[in-house]
């Protein structure tokens, strides 16, 4: 009973260390905020997402950044009237820059292709790299100036951002901010930010191409962000621009073979997060055992030194369990009275459960034939 409180402080070290900062995740707008970095280039890729793209180019040309910053709109093998309309705001804005990406059933479902499209289509030497599902700031010149800051250290090869998920179920909003956490935490901890949402980026076109892009995992449909800040630690490190935040409406591609590409150390993780994860509700499991048979059987015998030796034990497992749990709600809610509701925070701890537990358990094969029948 002793070990099951301890397992719950350690846990609750863990935790505290690793989230250090989370507090001060909160958007900034103009006042104070830095110049964006010059040589820059916006890209903006989209698929069938017309409103969407006239929206961010109406957007870019209010901010009056044109001179300065670069455009490029990536219509990623749109199946509609988007490629027309793009042309038609081509025409009317000279300084924006269209990449059409031709149709392939091969990269159909990954944006890798057209974003390394884009990365060739510009000559600028910074990028910055949105979804056009991501809602246009309303600040354009303090959301480039807080993501492109870092890399004005040459240590620095690869920027994210924050973002709050809008307009989408509560199924697709708590697993996104969950990611996000998860990204938080393994960023602050020296990993690399694993499941973040890949719409709010920014890195050196160099380093992209002298590390070969997306070349070994083209085949992984999901986890561009990933994937890339994988790619980019290596000339290197991964910075966090806690107060470029934006909005994303909808939500994003997962591929399960996003697994199969990730570092040893960030699959090691993931199963050391979970592995703690049963491990404090074990804790809590054997500290209301403890608290239940203390009230229902030693009792009963009257045996008071014993009895108030099995008491301590149990209350301290217990109160580890609740401070372990209060602490780590505390700061869910922090997190999504930002970028969700609150109430959302009490259900991100049983989805995370459901979800360790659905990870675990491989879909079966629809052409497999029964155990029973060979």
């Amino acid at each position: 009973m002793v070990s099951s409180g301890l397992a719950s402080l350690v846990a609750l070290l863990v935790v505290a260390y690793a989230s250090r900062g989370l507090s001060a995740l909160k958007p900034k707008v103009s006042e104070g905020a830095p110049a964006a970095a010059k040589d820059l280039a916006l890209l903006v890729v989209g698929r069938n997402a017309a409103p969407w793209f006239e929206e961010w180019i109406a957007g870019f040309a209010a901010s009056g950044l044109s001179s300065t910053v670069e455009m490029v709109v990536i219509d990623n093998q749109s199946e509609d009237d988007t490629a027309h309309r793009i042309e038609q705001l081509r025409l009317q804005y000279p300084w924006l820059t269209v990449v059409t990406v031709p149709h392939s059933d091969r990269f159909w479902r990954t944006r890798k292709l057209a974003m390394t499209l884009g990365v060739k289509a510009t000559k600028r030497s910074n990028l910055v790299w949105v979804d056009a599902a991501t809602v246009p700031p309303a600040d354009f010149s303090s959301w480039l100036g807080w993501l492109t800051n870092p890399l004005n250290d040459r240590n620095v090869a690869a920027v994210w951002g924050p973002v709050k998920v809008v307009d989408a179920k509560s199924s697709v909003r708590i697993p996104m901010a969950a990611g996000q956490i998860w990204a938080w935490l393994r960023q602050h901890s020296g990993g690399i930010p694993s499941s973040l949402i890949p719409v709010n980026l920014a890195f050196r076109s160099a380093d992209f191409m002298d590390r070969k892009g997306f070349q070994d995992s083209m085949h992984v449909d999901g986890g561009e962000g990933e994937l890339l800040m994988g790619v980019l630690a290596g000339p290197g490190r991964v910075a966090l621009a806690t107060d470029a935040v934006v909005a994303r409406r909808g939500s994003i591609q997962r591929d399960p073979k996003l697994r199969e590409v990730r570092p040893a150390a960030e699959q090691t993780a993931l199963i050391l997060a979970f592995l703690g994860l049963w491990i404090t509700d074990l804790a809590g499991l054997v500290a209301l055992l403890g608290v239940a048979g203390h009230w229902v059987l030693i009792a009963q015998e009257g045996l008071d030194p014993l009895r108030d030796f099995y008491r301590n034990q149990a209350l301290f497992a217990a109160g580890s369990w609740v401070a372990l749990h209060a602490v780590v709600g505390t700061m869910l809610i922090v997190h999504f009275s930002r970028f969700g509701t609150w109430f959302e925070a009490v259900r991100v701890p049983f989805w995370i459960r459901v979800d360790a537990v659905r990870r675990r358990i491989p879909k079966r094969d629809p052409m497999a034939k029964p155990f029973w029948k060979g």
